[in-house]
């Protein structure tokens, strides 16, 4: 069989705290307009396959040895040392497809009775699973496996037309309920990707009613458009309609690029505060992925995992973290992870890594993963630097002993202040 490659580093390595991404499938069964997945996988050598809904999954075999035989892979420094895990990333684990071939309760299975110290956090729209004795008796008593639940309205009509195929947000609350009386390792309500015109009549409803139904935390990021992607300019009249104004040209006018559009920061700073002052009022932790004001966040993951978990410190949302707490941050401060787990393969070999066009593979031709993360430390012009990703909030002031940049804390980029003055 041709099985789908899986896990993978994840492009977004540079500031995520869980760089080892899990899908179990190819494709996915829901058709949510909004999703980016698609419009990654609706490019490229994979882009028909995906497109006609072929559906493979990863080799169980394959993926067991990551454990077994850690030394034979990639993930192996990692995995040993219990790293969590991201299940769920560009697919849903237990959506449709996992409904007619249950591969992740296979590999689920496999995990709890073999290597039960593995900390994995899961995204997932789906609902059916928490009503199957055969799941909820895997995720029960477990609080290693945290659950991050999608919903970004609780309006349902508007629901029902932009996550086609997804029960109802009242099914995913319901949802979220439940997880939270299994005594697992959390539920999360994963409000994202937010969108101007439809999350924001609902948002403060939906975070108060997740928190009342026993979401811990919360974690959000704003809708970034590709430009690039002609399927997602298909699908803008529903935007659009649901909006109630031109959502494209908002992003056009609004956005502090143009190639992949991402809202300016002072749009999203109201919506922010919002959601920060609510979560704080109810007792929720609170997160922000996306890379403007990701200094709100309670910690370095900011998919919602608490300061307690396992998750990498090397990346630059911890460095964010640190900058925030005493003003500045050395790369020495986050290189431990990134020199133990990303150190052993080359970049232009990394799992599942988009590595670029030709010359940008011939850039970094023998650079360990690790290398490149310094690279991108030491060059703040480039996309994935502390400073560029979160537009100035870091911001380099000279080099330390090593040679490496210092970056400082801009209070004046952003609402949140230095807490150690």
């Amino acid at each position: 069989m041709d099985y789908y490659t899986s896990p993978r580093w994840t492009a977004e390595i540079a500031d995520c705290s869980m760089p080892m991404t899990m899908d179990t499938y190819s494709n996915c069964s829901y058709k949510c307009q909004y999703c980016f997945s698609q419009f990654q996988r609706g490019i490229g050598d994979g882009k028909d396959a995906y497109l006609a809904n072929e559906v493979k999954w990863v080799n169980p075999e394959k993926f067991k040895k990551i454990f077994t035989e850690p030394d034979k892979s990639q993930f192996g420094q990692y995995v040993k040392a219990r790293k969590a895990m991201q299940w769920g990333g560009l697919s849903d684990q237990f959506d449709e497809n996992e409904r007619k071939y249950g591969k992740t309760l296979e590999l689920l299975r496999w995990m709890r009775k073999n290597v039960p110290d593995m900390p994995i956090s899961f995204s997932t729209k789906a609902t059916w699973w928490l009503d199957d004795p055969r799941y909820v008796e895997l995720f029960k008593d477990n609080p290693l496996w945290n659950c991050k639940f999608s919903i970004i309205t609780l309006d349902e009509e508007k629901a029902r037309i932009i996550e086609a195929g997804v029960d109802s947000p009242k099914k995913r609350l319901e949802a979220i309920e439940k997880y939270a009386k299994l005594n697992a390792g959390g539920a999360t309500l994963r409000l994202r990707p937010f969108i101007i015109g439809i999350t924001t009549p609902t948002y403060l409803d939906l975070i108060r009613e997740a928190g009342n139904r026993g979401a811990t935390a919360l974690g959000t990021e704003f809708f970034c458009v590709e430009r690039r992607s002609n399927l997602l300019k298909e699908k803008f009249h529903f935007f659009n309609e649901l909006c109630g104004f031109d959502l494209y040209k908002f992003y056009e006018k609004y956005s502090v690029q143009q190639g992949y559009m991402r809202l300016n920061r002072k749009i999203k700073e109201p919506f922010i505060k919002n959601m920060k002052e609510e979560c704080e009022k109810i007792g929720m932790r609170f997160y922000v992925s996306d890379a403007h004001f990701k200094e709100c966040s309670c910690n370095g993951s900011c998919c919602g995992l608490p300061e307690t978990w396992n998750y990498s410190r090397g990346q630059w949302c911890q460095a964010l973290m640190l900058a925030k707490k005493n003003g500045k941050v050395t790369y020495s401060e986050v290189k431990g992870d990134i020199d133990k787990y990303l150190s052993g393969f080359q970049r232009q070999r990394a799992e599942g890594f988009n590595k670029g066009g030709a010359s940008t593979r011939a850039k970094f031709s023998g650079m360990s993963m690790a290398d490149y993360m310094r690279w991108l430390w030491n060059n703040p012009n480039n996309g994935q630097s502390p400073y560029t990703l979160f537009e100035g909030v870091l911001y380099p002031v000279g080099n330390d002993a090593n040679g490496d940049l210092i970056y400082e804390y801009q209070e004046n980029r952003t609402f949140v202040p230095i807490e150690n003055k």
